[in-house]
């Protein structure tokens, strides 16, 4: 796995059927392209040996190309300023270069490009670069999708699942519908997790339990109260079926002796004994 070369938001993906932005014309681009960012500084993304770091005439303007230890090579373009040179061993992490325009370019970005051996303009080994980096912004935008609704794997890599979740949320949301995620669309995923999660309903507060203390009931007070319902319904005094059956069972609340005793002293039955 390759470390990623720089900071900053992907532009552009690897795509073979993909327009020059330049000529307009259809022209593969075998690379992954990262925007512009506060620090444009680009490190070699894996350890090895810079076989090439020249200011040319081509379309890659001031590049970088390294041989690393497992014969594959990385290649880095348009860049504004190159800080290694030729023959010189670099270590992964290594400050090599600092973002650009340079050559045929339309705004400041690094060109990023993988080859399983010796890069050549045939292009016959190159792969796509944004599978074997473990992007951390990716990573961050798969999470927002996932969030939203997207099912997409959460492992950094910029594949056909991220590619499609994107194009669903841009189309969506009425932006440019590429499939890439550049600075425009992140900045309106984030708004769409802030906006959700500041819409987001809260569990509701279950209501406390008062805890009551059960009270037990002698026989004589079971007899006593027994005698209070019976005068209550010849009179056609109100009596609560509740109390009654707490009552039969031998067990009541604190809250319903305070009732019945007024109930047992309204009636005035047996000497009108209070519960205590």
């Amino acid at each position: 796995m390759f470390k990623k070369p720089c900071h900053g938001y992907i532009t552009s993906l690897y795509d073979k059927a993909r327009k020059n932005p330049v000529t307009g014309r259809v022209q593969p681009h075998w690379g992954t392209d990262y925007g512009s960012h506060s620090d444009n500084a680009i490190i070699a993304a894996a350890a090895g040996k810079v076989r090439i770091a020249v200011n040319s005439a081509s379309g890659f303007g001031k590049y970088v190309i390294i041989t690393h230890d497992n014969g594959w090579e990385t290649v880095y373009a348009h860049l504004s300023v190159i800080n290694v040179s030729a023959g010189q061993r670099v270590g992964q992490g290594q400050k090599i270069g600092v973002k650009g325009t340079t050559g045929n370019s339309t705004g400041v970005h690094l060109h990023f490009e993988i080859s399983k051996g010796k890069w050549s303009n045939k292009y016959t080994q190159h792969v796509n670069s944004a599978l074997y980096i473990d992007d951390p912004d990716v990573r961050r935008l798969q999470t927002m999708l996932n969030q939203l609704g997207h099912k997409v794997a959460v492992d950094g890599l910029y594949g056909d699942g991220a590619i499609k979740a994107v194009n669903t949320y841009q189309k969506a949301n009425k932006l440019i519908a590429d499939g890439v995620a550049g600075n425009a669309t992140m900045v309106s995923v984030e708004r769409s997790v802030q906006s959700m999660q500041a819409v987001k309903p809260t569990a509701p507060i279950a209501p406390s339990k008062k805890e009551e203390k059960l009270l037990e009931l002698s026989q004589t007070q079971k007899v006593e109260l027994a005698n209070v319902y019976k005068h209550a319904r010849g009179k056609g005094v109100f009596s609560s079926a509740e109390h009654e059956a707490d009552v039969k069972s031998g067990k009541i609340t604190q809250d319903k002796a305070i009732f019945l005793n007024g109930l047992i002293a309204g009636a005035a039955l047996n000497g009108g004994n209070r519960i205590k």
